[in-house]
């Protein structure tokens, strides 16, 4: 039987979590942060936004893991090690995605030295970016929904995440336009946000 109060509480933290995530990364915020705590803060903004994000994640997580959950389903073999072999490769799609932007960028460490790097940096349209506009958002749904021991409570994971990685690309596309203009319109037009060959996503 669903455990429907435990459930809820998984997807009701992961939404709380998800727009705690979009609200922190957007340019309004850290527009605010820089009213409040003066122009230096850029330099410390995005490894902050990191360091939240990981921090708040963790609760949620420990919750999928140590709260009583019911099993729903478990892939049984040969089909697990076929589900686990394209787990592998998506995680080996994240650090490859992750190695096609500036790395430093990404976790916040080159702001230090470089805190307007983000409106510099390229418009990255190479490798996996010539596939779909957010192949992070990509491969981490390949990878939760193949997980092989699936139980209530990571299925409202799952589906607070997918949800998320859907809803939460139009303010980080917004963002993007705003920093790469007409060059990200294009991108948007001529490549698929997450799912390859569905324009819809």
């Amino acid at each position: 039987m669903f455990n429907l109060p435990h459930g809820l509480v998984v997807f009701v933290s992961m939404g709380a979590w998800s727009a705690l995530h979009s609200w922190l990364a957007a340019i309004s915020t850290k527009d605010m942060a820089e009213r409040i705590a003066g122009k230096g803060i850029r330099r410390y903004y995005r490894l902050i936004f990191v360091g939240i994000a990981g921090l708040t994640l963790l609760p949620v997580l420990a919750m999928v893991a140590l709260l009583p959950a019911q099993v729903l389903w478990v892939i049984p073999t040969p089909w697990l090690y076929l589900t686990l072999s394209l787990q592998v490769l998506a995680l080996l799609g994240l650090l490859v995605t992750v190695l096609q932007v500036d790395t430093l960028a990404f976790i916040g460490l080159r702001q230090l030295t470089q805190p307007d790097i983000e409106q510099r940096n390229e418009l990255v349209t190479r490798g996996f970016y010539r596939w779909v506009r957010h192949p992070l958002y990509f491969f981490s749904l390949v990878m939760f929904w193949l997980f092989p021991y699936m139980t209530d409570l990571v299925l409202a994971f799952v589906i607070a995440s997918s949800l998320y990685f859907i809803i939460g690309t139009i303010p980080e596309e917004r963002k993007l336009v705003a920093i790469h203009g007409e060059a990200y319109r294009q991108y948007q037009r001529d490549v698929p946000r997450i799912i390859p060959g569905l324009k819809i996503f």
